[in-house]
């Protein structure tokens, strides 16, 4: 007997041994839409994602970030407290952090 568990990120259940498993990240794939917030789309990146990127940071200043994961300082605290970003910068930082994965 297999214990399924719920993912958090889909609606699909997975068993124990496939929760550590990582697949591939495709455009899209990393992010978690926020809602309607007026014009500007918003939407969460994936912990697992926010999680390698910050295993790759040498240190938390403006130009460590912005070398090696290619976004802001501003952009990058909110991804690491969990606040929503821009689609349009986490759909560059997925294709950049998890095609590397």
């Amino acid at each position: 007997m297999t214990t399924q568990a719920m993912d958090p990120w889909s609606d699909t259940k997975q068993s124990a041994a496939g929760r550590g498993a990582r697949a591939p990240i495709g455009v899209g794939e990393g992010t978690i839409p926020a809602g309607r917030s007026g014009r500007t789309r918003l939407c969460y990146v994936h912990p697992d994602l926010v999680r390698d990127a910050r295993d790759r940071l040498r240190a938390q200043t403006a130009d460590c970030v912005m070398e090696t994961l290619g976004i802001s300082v501003n952009t990058w605290v909110k991804m690491r407290d969990g606040k929503p970003i821009r689609m349009s910068v986490a759909e560059r930082f997925v294709q950049r952090v998890g095609a590397s994965r």
